[in-house]
Parts: C-alpha cells; sequence; structure tokens
C-alpha cells in the first residue's frame, strides 16, 4: 500500500465530527476507496441515471473535489488505491468487460497502464509514493500475468515461481518490493496459489507457509516489509486462516479469519470467524495473541484498518433487520471501543480506513421512511 511513516499525534479526547465529502451536482452516492497520511480521500461516485461510477479525489485541506478522468473515449473510471504521495489508480473502462488499468498523477491527469500485447484487459491494485503501480493483465484460459508499472507508465511483466504460469500482484511498498500470488490454472480450474514477494529488481520469492498448509495469497506489505495473507489449510479448499509474515520472512498463523489490514507492528484486524460464523471484530495481535473486541451492537462485525498507533475501525450490523444499517465504530489501542458520530444523513454508517493522524473514512448511510437504505455518501470523521 505504500504508506509512510507520519510524525504527528494522534488527536484524543472529543469524539472526532462527522462531515459528508461533497459530489458533483446530480451525484447520488460515493465511496471511499483510499485514505492518505496527509487525509486525502480517493473514491468514486454514480451520477443520476448513470451506468456506471466515476472515479474521485477529496484533497485535504481544499473545499470540493476533483473529477478523476476515465481514458479518451471512455465513459466510467473506478478508483482502486491512494498513495502518500498523491498518487491514484484505478479502471477506466467502457464495458465492463474491457478494463483498462489507469494512474492519476497527483495532478489528476489519467495515463493509461501499458499491457502485453493480447491481453483482454487488467487490473491494478495498488500504487507507491514514486507512481510505481502492481496489479495484472488477464490472459487466455483464466490466466493472468503479474505487472508492475514504472512511473513513466511502461510495464513489466513480473516472473511467476517455476510450474505456475497464472498470478497476480497485490500491494507494493515504497521500497518497491510486491507481493501477491502466483499458481498454475488449466482452463477455468484454478490450482493452489503460492505466495510470494517480488524485489525491486522485479525477482520472485516463495514466501513459507506454516507446518500443515497447502497454499496462501497475500493481499497487503507495509513500508518494513509485513506481509498480510490468507492461507490453506492441507485438505481444505478455503483461504480462511490468517497469515502474517514478520519483516524476517518468519509466518505466522493468526487463526481463522477474515483479514483486511496490518500495520508495521505486525498488528492485524478483521473478523474472527473462530467462535462466530458471521465474523467477531477481531485484532490479532504482535505477539500471537487474539483479542475480541467489543461490539456495542452485540451483533457480527469487521475491523477494516488500522493506523501504526493501532487504533482501529471498522463496522458491526445489527442481529435482524437490514444488514445495510451499519454502525459505524472505532477501537482505541487499549482495545475501548467508541461510536463514530452520525452524519447529516442519519444513525447508520462504515469506517473504511484511519491514518496516522487519526482522519477516518468512510460511509454514511441515508434511509427512506420504513428504514429502508435509500443513499450511500464518502465521509470523513476527524477533529
Amino acid at each position: 500500500m505504500g504508506t509512510a511513516p507520519v510524525a504527528v499525534a494522534e488527536p484524543s479526547g472529543q469524539l472526532p465530527s462527522s462531515r459528508l465529502l461533497p459530489i458533483p451536482p446530480g451525484g447520488l452516492h460515493s465511496f471511499v476507496r483510499g485514505l492518505n497520511s496527509g487525509g486525502t480521500v480517493i473514491g468514486e461516485y454514480y451520477a443520476e441515471g448513470s451506468e456506471g461510477p466515476l472515479a474521485i479525489r477529496w484533497k485535504a485541506g481544499h473545499p470540493g473535489y476533483t473529477r478523476l478522468a476515465p481514458l479518451p473515449g471512455e465513459r466510467f473510471s473506478r478508483a482502486t488505491a491512494l498513495s502518500d504521495g498523491g498518487w491514484g489508480v484505478g479502471l477506466s473502462y467502457d464495458s465492463p468487460s474491457a478494463l483498462h488499468p489507469v494512474r492519476w498523477t497527483p495532478g489528476a491527469t489519467p495515463a493509461r497502464l501499458a499491457l502485453p500485447a493480447g491481453s483482454a484487459g487488467g487490473n491494478v491494485s495498488a500504487v507507491n509514493n514514486t507512481g510505481v503501480a502492481v496489479g495484472d493483465a488477464r490472459e487466455e484460459n483464466n490466466r493472468s500475468q503479474p505487472l508492475r508499472w514504472r512511473s513513466s507508465g511502461s510495464g513489466t511483466e513480473l516472473p511467476v515461481l517455476p510450474g505456475d504460469n497464472s498470478g497476480t500482484a497485490t500491494s507494493v511498498n515504497n521500497a518497491g518490493t510486491a507481493v501477491g500470488w502466483t499458481e498454475r490454472r488449466d482452463g477455468a480450474a484454478g490450482g493452489t496459489a503460492h505466495p510470494v514477494r517480488w524485489n525491486a529488481a522485479g525477482e520472485v520469492r516463495a514466501l513459507p507457509l506454516p507446518a500443515g498448509f497447502a497454499g496462501a495469497r497475500t493481499s497487503q506489505i507495509t513500508d518494513n516489509g509485513v506481509v498480510l495473507g490468507h492461507g490453506r489449510l492441507a485438505g481444505s479448499t478455503e483461504y480462511d486462516r490468517v497469515l502474517v509474515w514478520a519483516a524476517d520472512g518468519t509466518v505466522r498463523d493468526a487463526g481463522r479469519g477474515r483479514g483486511y489490514d496490518v500495520n508495521r507492528a505486525g498488528t492485524a484486524v478483521g473478523a474472527s470467524l473462530e467462535d462466530n460464523p458471521n465474523g467477531d471484530t477481531a485484532r490479532w495481535n504482535a505477539n500471537g495473541t487474539r483479542t475480541v473486541l467489543p461490539n456495542p451492537a452485540e451483533a457480527a462485525g469487521e475491523v477494516l484498518a488500522v493506523n501504526n498507533r493501532g487504533t482501529a475501525v471498522g463496522y458491526a450490523w445489527p442481529p435482524a433487520g437490514n444488514p445495510a444499517l451499519d454502525k459505524a465504530l472505532l477501537w482505541k489501542p487499549d482495545g475501548r471501543v467508541v461510536e463514530l458520530p452520525p452524519s447529516s444523513l442519519g444513525p447508520y454508517a462504515a469506517a473504511f480506513a484511519i491514518n496516522d493522524a487519526g482522519v477516518v473514512a468512510g460511509f454514511s448511510v441515508g434511509t427512506d421512511g420504513a428504514g429502508n437504505a435509500t443513499t450511500w455518501r464518502a465521509t470523513v470523521w476527524k477533529h
């Protein structure tokens, strides 16, 4: 994800205030896809009558918004990630069957990310502070080719492990180290995923697995080399074990669950499936222990992000009724839970991201008179 340390104290004391992020006239819904250390947010919005999204950026300290245009001749753009350096990445398309990776400069200019000849489209997953991005190109026989793009926009095919013929790169840090997985795919059938790390020179190396594991997929690497992923036990078909690789390459099995974020200390967050099939709000501590975090809704929930100070955010849903009526939550490093204040749309919201300064981003939910969700709007909470 390429987030750099930030020497700023996280505010404490009073609750942060909520603010709906503005969208262009005619816009109906908006969503957050990334938050950087400076408080800039990237996302997308949907205009009335539109068949697809348009990427948008809300720059910290500046009123209004900046549209992130699709490539010339295309109608839609979707954001996937934002770096601390202001680079955004996502997809541009006219039809969902032909997705083109795109990168927006800090000045919001779109540029096509090159794909190998014959590719049927591609995806870009992450970008670092120098504009280096990673993702994949879609090939024949349901295969994909891992790619890394330089700041110039030119692409490099990343190698897969011997015996594999498909793969994807999911995250890149500011040193240029990327992670993902490779596998052997024959037609529609996918093989066992092998977790890998590519160094800045593009050399591939398999990440180790704990005893009893058959494979794993990685999703994130921090600037100091901590990696988050999901593993599959031998004899199982599910990648449902949260794995954390330390910077020295050693790996720990954190337990059954869905992991969504990890910080430099190796603290991971997500939803634990050990005791609740729907998911308990959970933190997997760097010392190997698990903490089930309090949930005031007394129902299921997920922790979606944790900053380098150990403050985490997420949401919970009610034990019955409409699952869209979420409650946005913040957990302090000591585990205490705080309900984030509502927006002008009403009491329902979800928190998706938090930076080291304590800025939180997510969305608020508007409802009709019968309590049905009708509107989703990108929201920030800050002191």
